[in-house]
């Protein structure tokens, strides 16, 4: 056989020559059959084989890059610090710091995950978390220190996870931080106050009827251990997130016969009136609101679900009934430099006529943490459910939307009562 030439076989096949499978490359095998220039193409062959080789290979490279790329995705997040904790009124470039880190994937450990901020919730408590006067041991929580994320609670979309009950796309209820993405952790490790669960239906239901609603529960409910024998309910801050369900749960659910409501704006007292069935709502910051609140008291007061603290406080406890009951569930012009009734500065003190009324008529005064009902928590969102579901509450919301790098104006908003109802921030993505 000459040198480039071709033998072949019965039906074509190759005896001497390069092998060719019998029937995919028919056209080749007449063309090698038939051409006299066969040894210009035994070349030509083993460069299209080497070429057809390195394209798959080029192919299956890029592959299991893409595939390491996505195991080691990085996440640019932008995250608020605090920077100084401060007890006069709040400043948010002195009391706060966004830095920029890198969050990555792979740096997380079984049971983490990694989430996209999407609401946050506004409570009043977080001023006290960053608040310089706040001794450890003595606040429900430990403080935040100085060079420690700012926390919130929040509700996150899982964007990755090494947490068996949790996959990417679940959306979570969480305490996370003020940040566009976070690092959650599912193992509570004895915290009451990390507790993470899934959310269902409207995610800013959650946040209204979630920790602010339950607080309304527990305190009206267990420690005002109020009923429908009870004639005259007192709730300061009452178009708050807080308060706007006190006096819903007390007028539709208990029953109560007078509703008395105290807000900062004729606009949030028509609210009161209409949404919340509050039968007085009284503008604290009106010129005769100390006649207004006299004549809705005029039959004292059983009990007192108090927001505010200040001066607001000591005139319910001078209006209290004997045995009345005082629920101490926060004191927000307390917690910064803000102005209660009349423009003067809040005081913490409580005036002598008062606490002799506190003495003289067996007043209980009870202040408590929701936490403290941790294993009630799902009885109390079942029954505010219901109450939903029926009408008989409704959930007022005031939702604002915020970059991240101006999360940090909710607290002021919060602080400055601009807020109707439950304040959420809607973070916005670039």
């Amino acid at each position: 056989m000459a040198v480039g030439s071709v033998e072949l076989g019965k039906g074509g096949k190759v005896i001497n020559g390069p092998s060719i499978p019998d029937s995919k490359y028919f056209l080749i095998k007449q063309l090698l059959k038939r051409s006299p220039y066969i040894h210009t193409f035994k070349p030509c062959l083993w460069f299209t084989g080497l070429f057809i080789h390195i394209h798959f290979l080029r192919i299956y490279i890029l592959h299991i890059a893409h595939t390491f790329k996505l195991k080691m995705a990085k996440y640019s997040a932008k995250q608020w610090f605090v920077k100084e904790r401060t007890g006069d009124s709040l400043e948010v470039d002195k009391t706060f710091e966004l830095v920029a880190k890198e969050l990555s994937t792979d740096d997380l450990t079984e049971g983490q995950l990694l989430a996209k901020s999407l609401w946050f919730s506004n409570d009043p408590t977080q001023r006290l978390w960053i608040n310089k006067d706040s001794v450890e041991g003595r606040l429900y929580r430990a403080p935040i220190r100085n060079g420690e994320p700012m926390e919130t609670y929040g509700i996150y979309e899982i964007v990755e996870s090494k947490a068996a009950d949790h996959k990417k796309g679940d959306l979570v209820f969480a305490r996370g931080h003020w940040s566009d993405y976070c690092v959650l952790d599912t193992d509570s490790k004895g915290d009451p106050g990390a507790f993470l669960f899934p959310v269902m239906g409207d995610p800013t239901d959650l946040l209204t009827l979630g920790v602010t609603g339950i607080t309304a529960y527990f305190g009206l409910l267990t420690v005002g251990a109020a009923t429908s024998k009870d004639s005259t309910i007192v709730v300061s801050v009452a178009a708050g997130a807080t308060g706007s369900l006190v006096c819903q749960i007390a007028k539709n659910v208990l029953g109560i016969k007078n509703v008395v409501g105290i807000a900062g704006s004729d606009t949030k007292c028509e609210l009161l009136k209409k949404s919340c069935g509050c039968d007085y709502a009284l503008n604290y910051r009106s010129p005769s609101f100390k006649d207004d609140f006299k004549e809705a008291t005029k039959d004292d007061i059983d009990l007192y679900f108090d927001n505010v603290g200040g001066e607001i406080l000591d005139m319910a406890l001078v209006r209290m009934k004997e045995f009345g009951r005082v629920v101490a569930c926060g004191a927000i012009s307390l917690y910064d430099d803000m102005k209660g009734p009349g423009g003067k500065a809040a005081s913490a003190g409580i005036s002598s006529d008062a606490w002799i009324q506190v003495v003289c008529h067996k007043i209980r005064i009870e202040g408590f943490i929701v936490l403290q009902f941790a294993d009630q928590i799902m009885k109390a969102l079942t029954d505010l459910g219901t109450w939903a579901a029926e009408g008989k509450v409704h959930l007022i919301k005031d939702i604002w939307e915020a970059k991240v790098e101006d999360v940090p104006q909710g607290m002021l908003k919060l602080l400055k009562g601009e807020n109707t109802g439950k304040l959420i921030t809607k973070v916005v993505h670039s």
